[in-house]
């Protein structure tokens, strides 16, 4: 049973046995988690085990949906893979716009996709969606660039004009469909900025620069499953050491109101980098 999968060097196996972790240093409900290994249940669908950052194994429930199982893969098991890595993964999706490698930081719902969405089908090139790996060369942040595919809404396909018809569902419950993107063809790109983006009641869009100690802890949050660390302490100091390089670029937090189109908020986006670059200039 093939399976789409980011990282081609991980080997994925499906088993009829669960596999544990021996000496977890964090649980919760669902997970276990150690240095090098960890443990997914996700309920109805599979038992994840993952190791070493290059092996996997997945053990189906009875009457699972691939769709569904394709996601937690994709997604936790993903994430864990990249800890397991040491390559910080940031919850951030990525673009080259302007020449820059901009990421769009965020919890769920934020609106990561669907701004990553709008800006690549303005001349944006598409890096990452959801999950944005980071590494450090020459003291130069770098977004790696793992992704072919960008997770949409029916709501943000009809407000950017796209069908659904022939869309591959990320699963059978949900509207949400997976939207092919034709990527840089770059393997990585220099990160030049983070925008985090929250929801907030108010009815303009605010922005507002991070700055001093807080846009370390600021970038810090955007960890992807931050709760791993807590069973990795290897990586909470070489963690540290790539958020202290990613801390000095340009972190800004964009206050956005829940109802704003998705174009709208695109444009705002685009008159804040280039207010940003002039300055920067």
């Amino acid at each position: 049973m093939p399976f789409r999968f980011p990282l081609k060097d991980v080997t994925i196996k499906i088993t009829t046995q669960k596999t544990t972790v021996l000496s977890p240093l964090f649980t919760d409900e669902w997970q276990q988690v150690n240095q090098h290994e960890f443990t997914l249940d996700a309920e109805g669908v599979a038992w994840y085990y993952a190791r070493n950052g290059n092996y996997i194994e997945i053990c189906p429930y009875e009457g699972f949906d691939k769709n569904t199982l394709e996601l937690y893969l994709n997604g936790s098991v993903y994430g864990v893979i990249l800890h397991q890595r040491m390559l910080l993964p940031l919850h951030g999706s990525s673009i080259i716009y302007n020449k820059e490698g901009i990421m769009l930081c965020g919890e769920s719902g934020a609106g990561k996709s669907s701004l990553t969405a709008a800006f690549c089908l303005n001349g944006a090139s598409f890096l990452t969606d959801d999950i944005s790996p980071v590494s450090v060369k020459n003291g130069q942040p770098i977004i790696l660039t793992l992704s072919d595919r960008i997770k949409l809404w029916d709501d943000t396909l009809l407000q950017l004009n796209l069908q659904k018809e022939g869309l591959e569902k990320i699963d059978s419950d949900a509207e949400k469909f997976y939207f092919p993107m034709e990527g840089s063809k770059l393997d990585q790109y220099p990160l030049s900025r983070i925008f985090i983006l929250e929801i907030h009641d108010a009815s303009t869009t605010e922005f507002e620069e991070i700055k001093g100690a807080e846009k370390l802890t600021s970038i810090r949050n955007e960890i992807y499953r931050l709760e791993y660390l807590q069973g990795m302490p290897q990586n909470e100091s070489a963690f540290f050491k790539t958020l202290v390089q990613v801390s000095n670029i340009a972190v800004t937090r964009v206050k956005r109101p829940i109802e704003i189109p998705v174009r709208q908020l695109m444009e705002l986006m685009k008159k804040q980098i280039a207010l940003q670059q002039t300055i920067d200039a």
